[in-house]
């Protein structure tokens, strides 16, 4: 309980700074945001770490390719939604719109196997 009470309390402050520098200094107010990012990763990797083995577990149980392709589909788009926020941060707001379009390409593509299987499963059954 205390973890959660401590990371409430980082992101309390750093939203504090945030709104106080955004208008002023943009620059900073964006450094403040990576180093909060970057301490609260910090701060949750052994919850992290606990919980992808978790997850390990579960795929082995499920028989890995489904599973493993849907982990990495959550993984990009988890990395392409923080890059997009931190460009639109930024005031690249086309750039942002790229980082979007580009991650929605990276999921399709980390998916297409799945999605196949689904598709040749639900020929084998019409057809």
């Amino acid at each position: 309980m205390s973890g959660a009470v401590s990371l409430f309390g980082i992101l309390l402050v750093t939203a504090v700074l945030y709104a106080m520098f955004q208008k002023t200094v943009p620059t900073f107010a964006l450094l403040i945001s990576l180093g909060a990012a970057v301490i609260l990763l910090a701060r949750v990797g052994f919850a992290f770490e606990t919980m992808l083995s978790g997850l390990h577990q579960l795929e082995r149980q499920a028989g890995g390719n489904a599973f493993s392709c849907l982990l990495r589909c959550t993984g990009i788009a988890l990395l392409t939604d923080y890059a997009r926020t931190l460009c639109e941060e930024a005031g690249a707001e086309s750039l942002a719109w790229c980082a979007g379009l580009a991650g929605r390409c990276l999921i399709l593509a980390a998916a297409w196997p799945l999605i196949e299987e689904i598709g040749q499963r639900i020929w084998s059954i019409a057809g």
